[in-house]
C-alpha cells in the first residue's frame, strides 16, 4: 500500500494542539504527508494561515473543522470538510461557539478549584491564547504548571475522573445540538462527518447519529486500543451503507505522545471521494437554484 500520505484530522494551537499551524505543516511534510486537514475545534484559522505556504511544500490543505456537539446528553464530535472558509456565516458561527465554550470553561475551573486544584481561569485563558476555544489540554497545562500533575499516569487520572463525560469537573456544552450542527456545516458548503465512532462505545447510538443522508464517517482513526478491529468494523459499516469515509490521526503534538504523524494509513481515495461529494453537492445546489 505504500507509505501514508493522507491525514485529515490534526490539531494546532488554533485549538488544543501544541504546535502552531506553520510548524505543523512543516512537520507533516517531513512525515511524507501530501494531503492534510486541520480539524481545530470551532476554528478554521489553521487552514487560513497555511493553505498558501503549504502549497509551496507540495502539501494540499483541505479546509476542516471539529465541533463539540450534544446529542441525547452525550458529547459528540462532528467534523466538517470543505466548508467555505470565506463564509461570513461560518466565521460568525464559529466565533460564537468559541465564546460559548469559553464561558463554560469558567465553570470547569470553578469545579476543579472546588476539588482542590487551585488554578485560575485567567491562566487557562492565557495558555489557550486569544480567540481559541478552551479545551482539555489547556486545563492540563495549567495543572502541570501548578504542580498537580507530574506523570502521564496522573494526566490519565485527571482526564478520566475530572474532565471526561460525567467527570467531577465536566460541564455539558449544550449550545450546539448535533443535528443542528450537521445542517450548519451543509449550509456552509461542507461535508459533515461523524468523528471517531469507536470512542463513542455505543453502536446503537452511532447508528442513530448517522441518520442524516449526507453524513460521512471517520473510519480510519488512530485508536490506541483495538485499532485494526475498530477500523475494519466501521469500514464495513460505511461500505454497506454507502457512506463517505475519512480518516486521520487526531494529532495534538506533545499532548498526544503516542500518536505520530505519517504512521496511520488513510487510503488516498478518501480525498477523491470527498472532492467528488463536494462537486456533487454544489451541482445539486445549483440545480436547486
Amino acid at each position: 500500500m505504500g507509505e501514508p500520505t493522507v491525514d485529515l484530522h490534526m490539531h494546532s494551537t488554533a485549538s488544543d494542539g501544541s504546535t502552531n499551524p506553520a510548524a505543523l505543516v512543516q512537520e507533516a511534510a517531513a512525515s511524507g504527508l501530501k494531503t492534510i486537514a486541520f480539524c481545530d475545534h470551532e476554528s478554521i484559522e489553521g487552514y487560513l494561515e497555511t493553505v498558501g505556504p503549504a502549497r509551496e511544500l507540495g502539501i494540499e490543505v483541505i479546509p476542516g473543522v471539529e465541533l463539540v456537539t450534544i446529542y441525547q446528553g452525550r458529547e459528540i464530535h462532528l467534523l466538517g470538510y470543505y466548508v467555505d472558509a470565506d463564509s461570513p456565516e461560518l466565521t460568525g458561527w464559529l466565533q460564537d461557539l468559541r465564546q460559548d465554550r469559553n464561558q463554560l470553561a469558567v465553570e470547569v475551573v470553578d469545579k476543579l478549584n472546588h476539588y482542590g486544584y487551585k488554578i485560575t481561569f485567567e491562566r487557562v485563558r492565557e495558555i489557550a491564547r486569544a480567540n481559541v476555544a478552551i479545551g482539555k489540554n489547556h486545563y492540563l497545562v495549567a495543572l502541570i504548571e501548578a504542580g498537580y500533575i507530574r506523570s502521564r499516569e496522573e494526566i490519565i487520572y485527571i482526564l478520566r475522573n475530572y474532565l471526561s463525560h460525567k467527570g467531577l469537573a465536566y460541564v455539558d456544552f449544550t449550545n450546539n445540538p448535533y443535528y443542528e450542527a450537521v445542517e450548519m456545516i451543509l449550509e456552509c458548503g461542507g461535508i459533515p462527518v461523524l468523528a471517531h465512532p469507536g470512542l463513542i462505545r455505543d453502536d446503537n447510538l452511532v447508528q442513530d447519529l448517522m441518520r442524516h443522508p449526507r453524513l460521512g464517517m471517520e473510519v480510519y482513526y488512530y485508536y490506541l486500543n483495538g485499532r485494526q478491529q475498530l477500523v475494519a468494523k466501521y469500514e464495513k459499516y460505511a461500505r454497506e451503507n454507502g457512506l463517505i469515509m475519512t480518516g486521520g490521526s487526531d494529532y495534538h503534538g506533545r499532548f498526544s505522545p503516542d500518536v505520530k504523524l505519517g504512521e496511520l494509513m488513510v487510503p488516498e481515495n478518501v480525498v477523491s471521494s470527498l472532492k467528488a461529494e463536494t462537486r456533487r453537492a454544489k451541482g445539486v445546489l445549483q440545480v436547486g437554484l
